[in-house]
């Protein structure tokens, strides 16, 4: 075994190798050695049999390459039965979030391939920010898909999908808050997205800072969701307003409506992350799919642990049943 050298006795090496103009090898059979870059050290991955030592080389890079005889990299140390397919094939995990296509920046037939490869794999399978040009010709590669034109969406069932078990809906529900008509579009794909995911959800439209009777007129809703996605743009100030009425977690989704100084979005990104409302989380513009993710790992986790609580509570009454049976069964012995 190698002990690790210090930072200053590294440097020590470093100069005495370039003064003396050569370098240190010190091998026996075809040991492998795995050269620390940043340290400029060595370390030995060999058995006990051979070692195998590299130093700085004669120009003083103290890249501590050598010649490169005998040098193996790490990745060649992977085990070769090791094959990344195997992840690619294997069954989609329920505690992860479901796989979304996402539609910019690939062609039609690539898009129909991908929902056709998922549906098999979990039953339906969403695309996003799919315009109605590539729906038309994503419809030619896969018949059976659906478009949704508001939340610029597609779905695909699978062929078997009748006869396989529909996925277990979440418990609890989320709340999707939209400030304009312009948002309409990123609360939609948050309301498919989070059904797509198991998810119940409802929207409260218009309901603007602007609009605050609107808001106020909704608050029993608001109240009443286990989480909320509030999605607005322009100066984005309806999450402030409703993390303010509501003890729900909320979920901000600033969007690039709006003109001039909004800048495309980056001011009503910037406004929410400078809340005054604590208990807000941000997502990035238009977003929507990961204010979705958020929404749905929130009220998984929460059935989790309301599942853990029932289970413990159940434990804790039949303990307390044996508990009062014992004492039952002691009072009778004595009485006897």
């Amino acid at each position: 075994m190698l002990a690790v050298q210090r930072p200053s006795s590294v440097l020590k090496t470093r100069v005495a190798a370039r003064n003396a103009g050569g370098r240190r090898r010190c091998s026996s059979g075809r040991g492998r050695s795995s050269v620390e870059a940043g340290m400029g050290g060595t370390s030995s991955t060999a058995d006990h049999h051979n070692s195998y030592t590299q130093t700085a080389n004669g120009n003083g890079n103290g890249n501590g390459n050598g010649n490169g005889n005998g040098h193996e990299s790490r990745h060649s140390q992977i085990d070769p039965e090791f094959n990344l397919e195997q992840l690619a094939s294997s069954s989609t995990d329920p505690h992860q979030t479901p796989e979304v296509v996402w539609g910019p920046g690939k062609s039609p037939d690539q898009i129909a391939m991908k929902l056709l490869s998922l549906a098999e794999r979990q039953r339906v399978a969403v695309a996003a920010r799919i315009d109605p040009a590539t729906y038309s010709a994503v419809r030619m590669h896969a018949p059976g898909v659906e478009y949704n034109a508001r939340a610029r969406t597609l779905k695909l069932k699978s062929a078997s999908a009748e006869q396989l078990p529909k996925p277990r809906r979440l418990p609890g529900s989320v709340a999707i808050v939209s400030a304009d008509t312009a948002d309409q579009y990123i609360a939609e794909e948050v309301r498919v997205l989070c059904d797509y995911m198991g998810a119940y959800a409802f929207q409260i439209r218009d309901v603007g800072s602007a609009n605050l009777h609107g808001l106020l007129s909704n608050v029993d809703s608001l109240r009443a969701a286990d989480v909320v996605v509030v999605v607005a743009g322009m100066d984005c100030a309806l999450p402030s307003l409703v993390a303010g009425v509501t003890q729900s977690p909320v979920i901000a989704v600033p969007t690039s409506a709006g003109f001039g100084a909004s800048l495309g979005g980056m001011a009503p990104l910037l406004a929410s992350l400078s809340t005054n409302t604590p208990g807000i989380t941000l997502c990035n513009i238009d977003n929507g799919y990961g204010a979705a993710a958020m929404a749905v790992r929130m009220l998984r986790m929460a059935s989790r642990l309301h599942s853990v609580r029932s289970v413990a509570e159940a434990a804790a009454a039949a303990a307390e049943v044996a508990a009062r049976s014992l004492d039952t069964h002691k009072a009778s012995a004595m009485q006897m």
